[in-house]
């Protein structure tokens, strides 16, 4: 997955991580189009979504057949994502009137979860879904299309006094049922339009139609309890590499892990696993060094048995991979020296810089959700151009000086040891 709607990915970027995919024998871009940041699809059928949420970067319907067509050369399927009913900023500047609460909306410039949310209760939402998902149905061939239909925080619907009567009359229980009741609703017109519904975990619930798939970012526990119900699942829990983990994190990371708890038929509903690449700390120039060669050793995963789990080996040839990728275009490791010059300055000497990149080389980025929590002001406009952006998330040159300094205290310990009259310590 690239999430194209945070910080714009052009079709250069895509392309040539198709082609990374297609080395690495990968075989599906799910594209996040839509997001609070961004509305990066056109839609003849109502201009206004991307006109007014874009920011004026979308991809036209013949560039979004470009992608679709390169894609399918290298055996790959292009699935869409326009995110529903919450993450929906970028929907209701447009739209307004498709909110659950009163206009005018903005484009969100930072990162998080906010409370624009569509109207469930709105019949006119409806009719412009079934418009819009209509016409998208028609532009991607792929049998799936993926409606998002995470972290809705519920504000809106609790604060709307019609939304809550509705609830009530309606018997739904509570906000979760109101969600439910919009997925049913969205399944039937995808339906009609040929296409399988596929949603985050938040959207399992007792109500939703069979034949859905759940894409679970949670982890084991939402596979569990999306395969009991009976519904296919993929797992990207794992395999978020926006996250900057190292590849033996994801390589240990197994759909169906040694001692599940599946017995064989749930397991058989497991489909596989997505690597997921969010973009709010990644611009077109770093995109590449996020995702690889890290996510070579995702693929890896995904097409071997969960017993193959030597690590050692798996860096070994993913060093090779990497050389690979970077002759088939990536930019992962071309794009750092550039990046360490502008960091430099004009008047940075050949030493200077190679002093740098040793430097660089041996750092990494913090780990987990820690930069938005370091840089809480950081919006759409901040410039990714910091020493963190130079740096790699799993660096070889820090795992062998990490390697290094463990050899080095065995030695010492072995020596102040052998100075004792005891033996050295069991390699």
């Amino acid at each position: 997955m690239i999430d194209v709607a945070r910080h714009w990915q052009p079709m250069k970027v895509i392309k040539r991580n198709l082609d990374g995919m297609a080395l690495v024998k990968l075989n599906v871009l799910h594209l996040h189009l839509t997001e609070d940041q961004g509305f990066r699809i056109e839609s003849k059928t109502f201009p206004r979504l991307h006109e007014l949420g874009s920011d004026g970067h979308y991809f036209t319907q013949e560039q979004m057949r470009e992608i679709i067509a390169y894609a399918a050369a290298r055996g790959i399927r292009v699935v869409p994502e326009f995110d529903i009913p919450g993450h929906a900023t970028s929907w209701v500047v447009g739209f307004p009137e498709l909110a659950s609460a009163p206009g005018p909306y903005a484009i969100e410039r930072k990162w998080g979860v906010f409370d624009p949310v569509l109207d469930p209760t709105n019949p006119k939402l409806y009719e412009v879904l079934d418009g819009f998902l209509g016409e998208m149905a028609a532009l991607f061939p792929d049998a799936y299309l993926h409606i998002g239909g995470d972290e809705n925080n519920g504000v809106q619907w609790g604060a709307n006094p019609k939304i809550q009567t509705f609830i009530r009359e309606r018997m739904l229980k509570d906000n979760p049922g109101l969600h439910a009741y919009f997925n049913t609703r969205v399944h039937s017109i995808l339906a009609k339009h040929g296409k399988k519904l596929v949603g985050w975990d938040e959207i399992l619930h007792p109500d939703l139609p069979a034949g859905s798939l759940i894409h679970s970012w949670r982890g084991p526990e939402g596979i569990a309890e999306a395969t009991k119900r009976g519904f296919t699942t993929i797992l990207s829990n794992g395999y978020y590499i926006d996250l900057c983990y190292p590849a033996a994190d994801h390589y240990l990371t197994d759909p169906v892990p040694a001692g599940t708890p599946l017995t064989p038929e749930p397991q058989k509903l497991v489909l596989g696993g997505e690597a997921t690449m969010w973009s709010e700390w990644v611009t077109p120039e770093t995109i590449d060094s996020r995702i690889w060669p890290r996510t070579a050793a995702i693929a890896e995963r995904l097409w071997s048995p969960r017993e193959v789990r030597n690590v050692r080996d798996m860096y070994r040839r993913l060093a090779v991979v990497s050389q690979r990728l970077e002759e088939a275009g990536l930019q992962h490791e071309s794009y750092v020296d550039p990046a360490l010059r502008r960091l430099a300055g004009d008047g940075a000497t050949p030493a200077d810089l190679a002093a740098l990149r040793t430097f660089v080389d041996l750092l990494e980025p913090v780990k987990h959700y820690r930069r938005g929590q370091q840089q809480p002001g950081a919006t759409q406009f901040t410039p990714l151009t910091g020493l963190v952006d130079c740096a790699r998330p799993d660096s070889a040159a820090a795992r062998e000086f990490a390697a290094a300094g463990r050899r080095a205290r065995r030695a010492r310990r072995d020596f102040l040891g052998q100075s004792q009259g005891r033996r050295p310590a069991a390699r």
